[in-house]
């Protein structure tokens, strides 16, 4: 969290739960891929902690200049909070669920997010584990839908990419269309729960959302595929 130039918070809920949220910092077109990829992934299989709208209270943001102008008052998004979290590091991955990172390798392709990088020489994963059980943990999808998203770098960068078969076949692909397919379905649900004042804080909130859709729906083509062989 002190890493993160989204200025994200850990909050406690009335519901006794603790968030990591994030709202004004993050941007809301920012928010709003979390809230979508965080939820679309979860469908999708992926170790992502839950993803909840948070109302946070003026009452809370008074008396910080700093919480007025990261967070605001209003819905801001949240992240469960999973404690004892360790981020992923190059040495570990041969011993980390290899079907686990396959999935992760597709999603991200699927959704366009280049901000999953890791090399013998560092990078940037937001992939972490819990130190307790090695139990995978996939955070942030702010950057997706990356307008610049090149598939040689995907290829040849992303964390999970030299877990990515040489050789692929039909029934694996068939397999990550269905579940894509699945995840759509609740395409709409989600897009009507976007809070208004996330909508206001888009320019062209309507376009916004159609370019998202149309590049999730690329996995129907035969195109989308030939880039995962």
């Amino acid at each position: 969290m002190k890493q993160g130039a989204t200025a994200p918070y850990l909050c406690l809920a009335d519901n006794d739960k603790k968030y990591v949220i994030k709202r004004q910092r993050a941007g809301f077109d920012g928010c709003i891929k979390e809230w979508l990829f965080g939820k679309l992934g979860l469908c999708f299989g992926l170790p992502i902690p839950n993803v909840e709208l948070v109302y946070v209270d003026d009452s809370l943001l008074e008396y910080n200049n700093d919480y007025q102008f990261e967070i605001g008052e209003g819905i801001a998004f949240g992240s469960e909070h999973v404690p004892d979290l360790q981020e992923v590091n190059y040495q570990q991955l041969n011993g980390l669920p290899q079907s686990k990172l396959q999935d992760l390798y597709v999603f991200d392709y699927w959704i366009r997010n280049g901000d999953r990088n890791l090399s013998e020489l560092g990078g940037n994963p937001n992939l972490f584990y819990k130190h307790s059980n090695i139990d995978l943990v996939v955070l942030d999808h702010n950057l997706a839908i990356d307008h610049q998203f090149q598939l040689d770098n995907h290829q040849k960068f992303h964390v999970s990419s030299q877990f990515w078969p040489a050789q692929i076949d039909y029934d694996l692909l068939h397999n990550y269309e269905e579940r894509m397919k699945v995840a759509m379905t609740k395409w709409d649900k989600l897009a009507a729960d976007i809070p208004d004042d996330w909508k206001e804080g888009v320019a062209d909130f309507d376009g916004f959302m159609e370019q998202i859709k149309l590049i999730l729906n690329e996995y129907q083509s035969k195109q989308f595929w030939e880039g995962l062989k």
